[in-house]
């Protein structure tokens, strides 16, 4: 009975050198992609928040000249610390009577490893009639 006890207790090693790298290498791995994507995602949360701002400013959209609603954007990616490009160039706004829609569509391109790149597509929308939906892609029921 000793015997099988030990040989048990003998088999019960816990992890080699070889598995220990193998694990920290891929906790590596992930630690590497979540420093890389986080800070986009979090970009692209003040990116929502510059939209939402616009509704929350007093000033009805519709009133707004586009150079108004771009400075106000910009203003607040500054403020905030939005460092990349595509938010602040791909701001379009498309108006029809009494509706404003402003959209902040961009994609970012981070490089992960040697000559692999992650590419993050954001789609943005604001529109004046629904601002309650703010920073969802807009729906027509004509495309469903």
């Amino acid at each position: 009975m000793k015997a099988i006890q030990m040989k048990s207790l003998k088999h019960q090693r816990g992890l080699g050198m070889l598995q220990w790298a193998l694990v920290i290498a891929v906790a590596g791995f992930f630690l590497l992609f979540a420093f890389k994507v986080v800070p986009l995602y979090a970009e692209n949360r003040y990116v929502e928040s510059a939209l939402r701002s616009l509704v929350s400013g007093g000033e009805k959209i519709e009133e707004m000249t586009d150079a108004e609603i771009t400075k106000k954007l910009n203003n607040f990616y500054m403020i905030n610390n939005v460092r990349s490009e595509g938010p602040t160039k791909n701001i379009k706004i498309e108006r029809e009577a009494e509706k404003a829609v402003i959209t902040v569509d961009y994609e970012t391109r981070v490089p992960l490893l040697y000559n692999i790149d992650l590419v993050l597509v954001f789609k943005n929308h604001l529109d004046s009639t629904k601002p309650t939906q703010c920073c969802k892609p807009v729906t027509n029921a004509a495309t469903k």
